[in-house]
């Protein structure tokens, strides 16, 4: 297996950079299409000379893509925006460039691993949630060997959710809280998920054209997250709902900047919950371990927001 190339799309994103780190580590060969090559630099050297090759990467450019996806083994597709822009929109970065990926693997016949996200529904009345369902309704329709990973939140050192409200907790005299607080989430660590993923590439059998819901060992509603990041900075925990429609208006208003803290779909997606009871035994019997605790880990990385007296 360890001489088989993979091809990791999304490698410098913060899965990615778990990902290839562990790969490299155990000797796999990568290559690494990105736009921005600087990205690639922790990655590079984290490996050995030869064991990573960083490439340019276009997703208008197929004939590029396909040369590289002829030369790998093993296609992993970790792409994903939290909020589009200019110069790129939900439906490119989640349906297109999957359904790009899964016709060139299908036409080279070659293994396609493919991460979504947990809540994603054709039915979604979040365009973030509705671009993820279309992704994967067109590999699971169209491959003949695929494997669909759908995460919840993710947490981590570098992760923007609870590194971003424990920044908040500096400058705000209290947390927002949007659907007064009660979307459920099941948090996965990253090293869990990454560990998770290496498994699948491993594994070819057991997770053959199947999807799997990558949670946590815990659910907790959005005020219990908020509540848990208070008790880690020891301080005071001080909430105020945000009405409906003073949320949506939010939304809208914070989408306007270049890199929106929150925007209106994101405002939408919080009508759906993101857990997956019972998938999270799955994940700890893949992984061989215990999962990790959320409110364990991130007092060890969010300490670095309590206030020295």
């Amino acid at each position: 297996m360890k001489n088989k190339n993979i091809l990791i799309l999304g490698s410098s994103g913060n899965i990615g950079r778990s990902l290839t780190k562990k790969l490299l580590s155990d000797g796999y060969y990568l290559t690494a299409p990105l736009r921005n090559h600087d990205r690639a630099k922790r990655n590079i050297l984290s490996g050995d000379i030869g064991q990573i090759k960083v490439i340019k990467f276009d997703i208008s450019n197929i004939s590029a893509i396909e040369q590289e996806i002829q030369k790998s083994d093993i296609i992993v597709n970790l792409l994903g925006i939290l909020f589009e822009n200019s110069n790129c929109s939900f439906e490119l970065a989640h349906y297109l460039t999957p359904k790009i990926l899964s016709n060139l693997t299908i036409k080279h016949n070659k293994r396609l691993i493919h991460v979504s996200s947990l809540g994603s529904s054709l039915s979604s009345k979040s365009s973030y949630l509705y671009s993820k369902a279309l992704g994967e309704h067109h590999i699971v329709s169209n491959h003949n060997n695929y494997t669909i990973i759908k995460p919840s939140i993710v947490f981590g050192e570098e992760d923007k959710f609870l590194n971003n409200f424990a920044q908040m907790t500096k400058f705000l005299p209290f947390l927002p809280l949007y659907k007064r607080g009660k979307t459920k989430f099941q948090p996965i660590y990253i090293d869990d998920l990454a560990l998770f993923l290496k498994v699948i590439i491993e594994t070819e059998n057991t997770y053959k054209n199947k999807i799997f819901d990558a949670v946590g060992p815990n659910s907790y509603s959005f005020k219990e997250i908020l509540e848990i990041i208070y008790e880690i900075l020891k301080k005071k925990k001080r909430f105020i709902n945000i009405p409906d429609l003073l949320g949506a208006i939010q939304g809208r208003v914070m989408g306007l900047l270049p890199k929106p803290p929150f925007t209106y779909d994101q405002f939408i997606s919080l009508d759906y919950d993101s857990v997956s009871p019972g998938s999270e035994k799955i994940v700890a019997s893949a992984i061989g371990r215990e999962l990790s605790s959320m409110k364990l880990i991130a007092s060890i990385y969010l300490n670095k927001f309590i206030e020295k007296i």
